[in-house]
């Protein structure tokens, strides 16, 4: 099984509101390094355009520092970068939770990541909207076994990270809550009423701004190995049909997978024909900005062998009606 490695620390560090806490041996080291080159504190901030009062606060006590900062100083003094991931005992988002956080410093991202991620994307809150840019980790679902999917997802990748199930029902319907809550492989549950919503959805929410922080900046990174390895991009493009595709069996059969972000249907356009479906990219005309790729009838029973539709237990059997 192809598998590729992500150094999520490598990714961290460019945020300049992610913060970092480091053991207090390692933290003594730094500065008592800093001071045997430079003399003082006060000497070498004159060489980094970091103010005397930022830097001596910083240094008074072994608290938070700024991820990218402490990259600086140890560059200065000579510490290896791995010197200083080895010493991280945690991360926090300025401005958002004070809580540390553990993130895996090592992601191996096989076909399962790669599935989730891509239909983090498709579902998730990602700022794709064009709103401001998301703050926590948020997907939204009305299949349990779509929702039980990302679950798993999370539980594996992220296992020291929290998150709570929101059980969002129409506003004046009667749900039976306990027999949901059974069907869903959480401890935690939050319930709200909506009075758009027609049906029950749940939400998985992860309030922590270093982890969307982290997702969003490997979509690059995921979309570089989707064109490196086959089941990898089946694997991707399984995971934005989860969220984003449809079946239909009517009078004509096609899959099809439909949305505004032209940039993500092109990748998903281009993965499709380095697979051998042969496909193209059509704008609706009824509905503007909305980008689509249909796979028809000769090409469903590939479709099904290589991609599906995956935990998506209503689409897969319509999938598999059409192709009987």
């Amino acid at each position: 099984m192809y598998s590729a490695k992500i150094e999520t620390y490598q990714y961290l560090k460019e945020f300049p509101r992610i913060h970092v806490k480091i053991t207090d041996t390692f933290f003594e080291k730094i500065k008592s390094l800093l001071r045997l080159k430079y003399g003082s504190l006060y000497e070498y901030h004159k060489t980094i355009n970091i103010q005397y009062v930022t830097l001596k606060k910083e240094f008074r006590k072994n608290a938070h520092h700024p991820f990218h900062r402490l990259n600086r100083y140890i560059g200065d003094v000579e510490i290896s970068e791995k010197g200083l991931f080895d010493n991280i005992l945690g991360f926090y988002h300025w401005g958002s939770h004070r809580e540390f956080v553990m993130i895996p410093r090592i992601i191996n991202a096989d076909e399962f990541f790669v599935e989730g991620y891509a239909l983090y994307l498709a579902e998730g809150n990602n700022g794709s909207n064009g709103l401001k840019r998301p703050r926590g980790f948020v997907f939204t679902n009305s299949e349990i076994s779509v929702m039980n999917y990302m679950i798993a997802w999370i539980q594996k990748y992220f296992p020291k990270l929290e998150y709570s199930i929101v059980i969002v029902k129409p506003r004046g319907t009667d749900v039976n809550i306990e027999t949901i809550k059974k069907k869903i492989d959480s401890k935690k549950f939050v319930y709200a009423e909506e009075s758009y919503n027609k049906i029950v959805k749940y939400k998985l929410c992860c309030y922590r701004a270093v982890l969307i922080d982290l997702i969003l900046s490997l979509d690059n990174k995921i979309k570089d190995f989707c064109s490196q390895d086959r089941k990898i991009a089946c694997a991707y493009i399984r995971g934005m049909m989860i969220g984003e595709g449809t079946v239909y069996n009517n009078r004509s059969r096609y899959v099809r997978i439909e949305m505004r972000n032209r940039k993500e249907i092109e990748h998903i356009h281009k993965l499709f024909i380095m697979l051998g479906y042969d496909c193209k990219i059509s704008c609706r005309t009824t509905r503007e900005d909305m980008w689509s790729i249909y796979i028809g009838a000769g090409q469903l029973k590939k479709f099904y062998d290589e991609i599906g539709f995956g935990v998506h237990e209503k689409r897969q059997k319509r999938l598999i009606n059409a192709i009987s």
